[in-house]
């Protein structure tokens, strides 16, 4: 369904050019002027329909580069705040790091402490008499 819409809507702009060709045709045999006339008339028209293309095609050319730069304004943005959002998961990322290394020294601190008083209470046991053996 689709493409026969588009083939038609091409097909239709065929026809309006092909029919104004033909009422232009038409017009310049039943012109009331001159030849020469009706030729300058129609090198004027031309002119004219030449300059308003010209026109148009300029402001259109405008209205791109309008957008454009709009666009390259937006991305801009768009990459300025992915940097702040990356910066800003990176400085967390490495808070949650220095916390982690922090507790794993404290942690470790601990153990150590545990193992010394470990050694020091296996020591202290160990070189009393012991009341099972009687030696001392």
């Amino acid at each position: 369904m689709s493409d026969e819409n588009q083939s038609n809507g091409g097909s239709g702009f065929g026809w309006f050019l092909v029919g104004l060709g033909i009422g232009a045709a038409i017009g310049v045999l039943y012109a009331p002027q001159s030849g020469t006339e009706t030729r300058e008339s129609l090198a004027e028209s031309a002119r004219e329909r030449a300059e308003f293309v010209k026109q148009k095609s300029r402001e259109a050319a405008a209205q791109v580069n309008t957008y454009v730069e709009t666009g390259k304004g937006q991305i801009n943005d768009y990459v300025a705040r992915g940097k702040q959002a990356v910066a800003a998961g990176r400085s967390q990322v490495e808070e949650y790091v220095d916390r982690g290394r922090k507790v794993v020294a404290q942690q470790a601190n601990k153990v150590a402490a545990a193992v010394d008083a470990g050694k020091s209470a296996y020591t202290t046991t160990t070189s009393t008499t012991s009341p099972i053996d009687g030696q001392v």
